[in-house]
């Protein structure tokens, strides 16, 4: 199996056991993929942010197009404001369903995710049904990273902050270990290593904020 992105692995965590036909049940859990998204995007060096506007860098690369739904729309659109990629997710309810299907179809070739379709009122929507055993992997990595000592890599950073923020890590962790995490998290924000990292996960609380309070179809 090939190793899977912080947005791939966020996608696991954030289904249901029973499988999940769409995230925008929650703004939070669907603004987070969004930013997951992007944050691979810039981390990955596909786009870049100057001045609070995205720029596309370079062509996607065949084991990115699941992140296609994101790409497309700031290279149609660029220059654009971090703002302005939050409001067109938020008032057109097919870009947030496109990203759904497209990371999720990802996932299958591997066996991370099954796939079911004809679902639906109107028979019309994929389920993907996550593999337990994937995301207890998943699981237990961030945790092996955050809560014993080391360094912990710049991708589960992201990985622990998106299910943080959405309010998913609550499924997976105790009171005390979301406490560790969070502990680790403001540590890493507050060294000189952690600033980068401190930046994308205030583009997080961002698009959370705006999305939250846009209204539109992620709600």
């Amino acid at each position: 199996m090939k190793n899977l992105s912080f947005t791939q692995e966020f996608f696991l965590c954030a289904l249901k056991p029973q499988g999940s036909t769409t995230l925008t049940h929650s703004t939070e859990s669907s603004t987070c993929l969004l930013a997951g998204g992007l944050l691979e995007l810039l981390m990955d060096g596909y786009i870049s942010i100057d001045d609070k506007k995205v720029f596309v860098n370079k062509e996607l690369s065949s084991d990115k197009m699941y992140l296609t739904p994101i790409y497309e729309l700031i290279k149609k659109n660029k220059p654009m404001k971090t703002e302005a990629i939050a409001e067109k997710f938020a008032f057109d309810f097919k870009r947030p369903d496109e990203l759904f299907q497209s990371v999720g179809h990802s996932l299958i070739e591997d066996g991370h995710v099954a796939e079911e379709s004809n679902q639906g009122l109107f028979k019309n929507k994929v389920r993907f049904l996550p593999n337990e055993s994937e995301v207890t992997k998943v699981v237990e990595k961030l945790r092996a990273e955050f809560l014993e000592e080391g360094n912990v890599s710049d991708e589960v950073i992201v990985l622990g902050a998106l299910l943080n923020k959405s309010g998913l890590i609550k499924k997976y962790f105790s009171k005390y270990e979301i406490q560790k995490l969070n502990d680790r998290l403001k540590e890493i924000n507050q060294s000189e290593a952690g600033a980068l990292i401190k930046k994308l996960v205030d583009y997080i609380d961002t698009w959370i904020v705006i999305l939250s309070t846009s209204g539109g179809g992620v709600s």
